[in-house]
């Protein structure tokens, strides 16, 4: 499963999240730039995960990502326990300076959080991973 994390999660961590350009607020190119990748939806990620949605709820400050993992039916606590460290392990390792600073930036600064939602290929969902700035170290 960590390899299905790290490539879900590459995408998040690539988005172009420039926080102070143009006058536009952090609200505005968030919304954009999840309006981009879900123009780009769906797209598989390698190892049975497709990205299937992106979503932005300003009012909730959630950036929301939705793969569906082919040949999964269930996912026990301890699983899901270690994608949600693979994650912030990736959020806190992985990535260029920038990237970093931007998620760290937009969760910390902004109070945003990340939701990662996995379904099964039929929609069911397998489980719901959130990330806040309490996660990051």
């Amino acid at each position: 499963m960590k390899k299905i994390n790290k490539l879900f999660l590459i995408l998040i961590l690539v988005l172009p999240f420039v926080l102070m350009s143009c006058g536009n607020s952090v609200a505005n190119q968030l919304r954009e730039e999840t309006q981009n990748l879900k123009r780009q939806l769906p797209q598989y990620q390698g190892n049975g995960l497709t990205m299937t949605d992106a979503n932005f709820y300003e009012n909730e400050k959630v950036l929301e990502y939705i793969g569906s993992i082919e040949g999964v039916e269930y996912l026990d606590s301890y699983t899901v326990g270690a994608m949600k460290e693979n994650i912030i392990d990736v959020f806190n390792n992985d990535g260029s300076a920038f990237e970093k600073m931007s998620v760290e930036t937009i969760m910390k600064i902004y109070g945003y959080r990340f939701r990662y939602i996995y379904t099964d290929t039929e929609g069911n969902n397998l489980c719901t991973i959130e990330i806040t700035k309490d996660d990051l170290r």
